[in-house]
């Protein structure tokens, strides 16, 4: 599951994506947007690490035997 973060100045909030705020956009019906539960900011949040217990933001994308990772520079995996 996709763990997020809130980007906005001192909110610190951490979690899943099924737990984000979700709405249909009002000036544009085809697009949805997305908020943080804890402060209520639209656009803040940004992906976290895919390394268990880590919140760092994801810096890196890489493609590997066992399928894509989403990582920050600490866990992106060696290339080879």
């Amino acid at each position: 599951m996709k763990k997020l973060i809130c980007n906005e100045n001192h909110c610190g909030w951490k979690g899943y994506e099924k737990d984000m705020l979700v709405a249909d956009n009002p000036f544009e019906p085809t697009e949805r947007i997305y908020g943080c539960p804890n402060c209520k900011e639209i656009g803040s949040l940004v992906v976290a690490c895919d390394e268990p217990g880590c919140w760092n933001p994801v810096s890196c994308g890489t493609p590997t035997k066992d399928g894509y990772r989403s990582t920050c520079t600490k866990h992106a995996p060696e290339r080879g």
